[in-house]
């Protein structure tokens, strides 16, 4: 290469244009070599020499410039060009050369840095392969199973059916492929098929297996069958970018929704990942192969560029990334996940960073699937700065459990995650639809993603109406063609009698004797006055009192008392004024207990103990105490809102066709009146009417709101509308 510029300039001499040209020193190729940044911003030019022949005079300058040997004293003009144009040709092509060895260099660096990535992304893929076959123990330690060597529970558990053994499920599957074949449930063919499933030892199988193997031959084979069917849609690759999920990390709803909604898509095939912050609080505990991953993530925030450390984990099968900012504001280091004055920074900060995640390890899933205002901001980013660069194929899925919570903020501090506040202050985008001078994260993740979807159908039409839209009505209604509601499923893994770890003894629909054992503990656990097991104790579950609650939760106590009830209550609130009320309610009350600090195996406890469970909740828009309650055969007392209209059916309703199909008792105003006429309805037919009772109870437990069902092929079919099939 040297020579080559050492000859370009003799060649060119005096007289003649010079070869501008960079890097063609030896010192200068090392720079290059060192600063590889520097070289990738430039590109290298040649401006080629070039000889124009004139007079005679011209040529004998050049003749003079180059001296020939004695064969050459005769030749002609036209052969000294010759022999300048072949040294140029040559130069040319040696350079043509260095430029394409250069290009080689770059091309292997890139290439070494997605090998890296890319090694990244096997791994948590493996792992996540690898929780298929840990679910089976997972999901079997969480129905009570223990595996050889394992201690027994502390608590004393009344066993009510025999659980299937994680080591025996593939050959008891087997058998009963075996006998559905038999008896004619299956044809041979499909039997080959399911037999096919067993020996490649499908999770899905496996899964479909657990959850019904109580179930007779025709209704497991009509579950197992779906997975044989030849024009089944292949699988989705889904991405969760959420601040929630149970039981890593967790404040609300958000968290067990996540959860279940993973697990559902899992069984159904479909590659699930979920991105979350790495709170200081965050349980890492319940993950399997816990990794730190050694290297850097660097994302955009404030006009520089930060250091992110990457922790990776599987859940049930799911793999989980958890992103640890080293910015100097310590955003997740904290006590709480939310309620911090720099809320708006903390998320958008990570809304970059999950995004920047994603464009380093070259994934493209087929959804990102976002929630709430907190991961809101990842629309607006996605297809202002990352669409571009190899995600074009990807779409946006946001959920918004309440539309309540929205964060306005100044429009300038868009710029701090890398969005320009001039292109987005505008109506039609983030300006908030009532403070013209602020932005509006939700209705950023509104506008900005491919569907917007809610927690149940009413709450979906109830908030495009002005009363209860929140102040933005307006934005989803001109954004009604990708707007629906699908009514939340619940949670199998947490809220199941059948197998609750928390509760004092489990139970079925098919034995409740294990209901009135749990009764009995927690009446001698709270001290309550000894009295048989008819009296009707009533329950009440609220982890988050508003003071439109406390009305509700003052009828019902005294309503309970006054009816010869006993009443238990767990709750608290946030909120010092509310916190104070309740504890003047625990002080107060008589033949009922108030537990005024949310704790959960409390409130499984009183979920497994309590008769009738009383909902006040007045705006809670997915409604999920009530369905809980009827899958543990507790009778519901519910404000008709939401999930719970349609779903909670009251047996003295007149419109009801058929009474023998009840499942609870409903009122609809927020009048304290009101819930205590329903409940001493309830109250009364559990003492007047054992067997209506019995009725009510048996219908509750027999309906399905799991995620399995209904709830999650709303969600893959609002999946493939915006994907495509």
């Amino acid at each position: 290469m040297y020579a080559c510029s050492r000859m370009a300039g003799l060649i060119a001499g005096p007289g003649c244009c010079s070869v501008s040209w960079m890097a063609t020193s030896q010192g200068s190729f090392s720079n290059w070599r060192r600063n590889k940044s520097v070289f990738r911003s430039h590109r290298v030019r040649i401006n080629a020499p070039r000889v124009t022949l004139g007079d005679k005079s011209d040529l004998e300058g050049l003749q003079e410039a180059f001296p020939m040997k004695e064969k050459w004293s005769g030749s002609s003009a036209s052969d000294v060009i010759k022999l300048f144009n072949d040294t140029q040709q040559n130069m040319l092509y040696l350079n043509k050369q260095r430029l394409n060895a250069i290009e080689e260099v770059q091309k292997t660096r890139r290439d070494n840095d997605f090998l890296i990535a890319r090694v990244a992304q096997l791994e948590a893929e493996y792992q996540a392969s690898a929780g298929e076959c840990e679910v089976l123990n997972k999901k079997l330690k969480a129905l009570g199973v223990g595996l050889p060597g394992e201690d027994s529970e502390a608590v004393p558990v009344v066993e009510v059916k025999k659980q299937p053994n994680p080591f025996s499920v593939w050959g008891e599957l087997l058998l009963r492929v075996d006998s559905m074949a038999m008896t004619g449930q299956i044809t041979l063919s499909q039997a080959t098929g399911l037999r096919n499933l067993v020996r490649k030892r499908d999770a899905q199988a496996a899964d479909v297996y657990l959850s019904m193997c109580e179930k007779d031959d025709r209704e497991l084979s009509s579950k197992l069958l779906h997975l044989l069917d030849p024009n089944k849609r292949r699988g989705i690759h889904v991405i969760h970018i959420c601040t929630e999920m149970a039981p890593i990390a967790q404040a609300g709803s958000l968290a067990t929704y996540i959860t279940s909604l993973c697990s559902a898509l899992r069984k159904k095939g479909h590659l699930v990942e979920v991105i979350l912050p790495k709170y200081a609080s965050a349980d890492l505990s319940c993950l399997s192969n816990v990794k730190e991953i050694n290297s850097d993530l660097y994302s955009y925030f404030g006009g520089e560029w930060h250091k992110n450390k990457i922790w990776t984990g599987v859940f049930n099968g799911v793999a989980v990334t958890l992103i640890e900012p080293k910015h100097p504001s310590g955003f997740f280091e904290r006590e709480f996940l939310y309620d911090y004055d720099d809320d708006f920074e903390r998320f958008t900060y990570f809304c970059r960073a999950a995004l920047e995640h994603l464009l380093k390890l070259g994934k493209q899933p087929n959804i990102l699937h976002i929630h709430n205002w907190q991961t809101a901001a990842i629309a607006p980013l996605f297809w202002d700065l990352y669409a571009k660069q190899g995600l074009q194929n990807t779409r946006i899925m946001f959920t918004c459990h309440d539309f309540k919570y929205q964060c306005l903020q100044d429009p300038t501090k868009l710029s701090l995650c890398g969005l320009n506040p001039q292109d987005l202050h505008r109506p039609d985008r983030l300006q908030d639809n009532f403070e013209m001078g602020l932005v509006n994260l939700l209705k950023g993740g509104i506008i900005y993603s491919n569907k917007v979807t809610t927690v149940s159908p009413l709450y979906a039409h109830d908030v495009l109406s002005k009363d209860h839209g929140h102040g933005i009505d307006t934005t989803l209604t001109s954004q009604k063609y990708k707007f629906i509601g699908i009514l939340n499923g619940i949670e199998g893994f947490t809220w199941n009698p059948s197998t609750d770890r928390l509760i004092y003894s489990r139970y079925s629909r098919r034995d409740l004797s294990g209901k009135l054992a749990c009764k009995e503990e927690l009446r001698r656990q709270l001290q309550f006055p000894d009295l048989d097991g008819s009296t009707p104790l009533v329950g009440c579950i609220v982890p988050h009192v508003a003071e439109h609650d406390l009305e509700l939760l003052r009828a019902a106590l005294d309503c309970a008392v006054n009816k010869g009830a006993q009443f238990v209550f767990v709750g608290a609130s946030k909120i010092p004024r509310i916190q104070v009320v309740l504890e003047d309610l625990q002080r107060e009350s008589k033949n009922g207990h108030f537990a005024v600090n949310y704790n959960e195996t409390l409130a499984h406890q009183i979920m497994a103990a309590s008769d009738i469970l009383v909902c006040p909740c007045v705006s809670e828009p997915s409604g999920q105490w009530p369905l809980i309650a009827m899958h543990y055969g507790t009778v519901p007392v519910s404000r008709e809102i939401y999930g719970v209209r349609g779903s909670v059916l009251d047996s003295d309703d007149s419109s009801l066709g058929n009474p023998a199909e009840a499942t609870g008792y409903t009122f609809c105003s927020r009048q304290g009146s009101d819930l205590a006429k329903s409940l001493s309805r309830a109250i009364d037919r559990m003492k007047n009417d054992p067997e209506g009772w019995h009725q009510l109870v048996q219908n509750g437990m027999a309906t399905d709101y799991s995620w399995d069902g209904k709830c999650v092929e709303s969600y893959e079919a609002a999946y493939w509308s915006i994907c495509g099939s």
